[in-house]
């Protein structure tokens, strides 16, 4: 592949500047310090003057270590990604600043309300006829502690960090079908039944609620429980479905940012396999639930 191998070249360069650049501002930080140090020890305070400046000429030093930490960044989602993204989809388009936005996440209640969120990489595209989107989302609640004082601290915690992806399909559906590994407690499940299927592993593993029992059951074939278990395998963490409408949202709450390299990895063949893992889900849910299928098309 020889745009990687000019991905490569160009790793190289921003590297090589960027441990050039970080080193100096580790060895003005260490000498602001040593300077610091001698001036308290012999009570001279004119001594912190040097050792400010240095210190200041060190943050100059390790803020262009992060602007080629950045750039590199950038070349990696602008050049790779997209050249990796248009191999496999059609009509596909990247945003690595765009995010799904959190009133569509909220329209299925399958998380709760975010008191922060944040979110990038924003894919969409086509595979087989489906339309999918999909985005890396951060979702943190506010948290409020007392210390022994009685002093109230604030803080806000991730509760759901990892991929959101949406697939619309052809067919639109009346009913509702909530699928959660786990108890499933931040779902919402407001005219909703509780649904269990006939594998006790499966059981223990998720909780379903549909609208509908019937409904419930159009999709949740033995060979749709076989596939949710393969496929939650593949991830750390938790993961999630909802049917609505014509769409298919699953979330993975893995921790994981994803779409991500670092400076210091080599661009390789190897390497780019690791990359590919996160390319790979997209059409990976499409083909294991079979969203292509003529279930999953207008009857009419």
């Amino acid at each position: 592949m020889d745009q990687l191998n000019v991905l490569e070249q160009k790793r190289l360069a921003i590297f090589k500047d960027y441990q050039s650049v970080q080193k100096k501002g580790i060895l003005f930080i260490v000498g602001a310090v040593i300077i610091a140090f001698v001036s308290f020890i012999t009570e001279v305070p004119l001594l912190f003057v040097p050792a400010v400046i240095l210190a200041i000429v060190s943050f100059v030093f390790f803020g262009k270590a992060a602007s080629h930490y950045s750039k590199f960044r950038t070349i990696i989602k602008h050049d790779l990604i997209v050249t990796l993204l248009k191999e496999s989809f059609t009509d596909v388009t990247y945003d690595p600043h765009a995010h799904i936005p959190i009133s569509t996440i909220m329209e299925t209640g399958m998380v709760k309300r975010p008191d922060r969120y944040n979110g990038e990489d924003y894919i969409r595209g086509n595979y087989k006829g489906i339309t999918f989107e999909v985005s890396d989302i951060d979702l943190k609640e506010r948290v409020e502690t007392r210390d022994s004082k009685g002093n109230v601290h604030v803080s806000y915690q991730t509760y759901f960090k990892g991929r959101w992806y949406i697939y619309h399909f052809e067919r639109q559906f009346k009913h509702v079908l909530k699928i959660a590994e786990g108890r499933g407690w931040q779902v919402n499940t407001r005219n909703l039944e509780k649904i269990e299927v006939e594998s006790i592993e499966f059981n223990k593993k998720f909780s379903i609620w549909a609208s509908n029992q019937e409904y419930a059951f159009y999709h949740i074939t033995s060979s749709m429980i076989e596939k949710l278990m393969e496929l939650e395998k593949l991830h750390k963490g938790s993961i999630l479905y909802c049917y609505q409408g014509n769409e298919l949202h699953v979330g993975v709450n893995d921790r994981r940012d994803y779409m991500e390299i670092s400076l210091k990895t080599p661009l390789n063949q190897e390497s780019l396999k690791d990359f590919m893992v996160d390319i790979d889900m997209i059409p990976a849910i499409i083909n294991e639930l079979k969203l292509d299928s003529q279930k999953f098309k207008n009857t009419l």
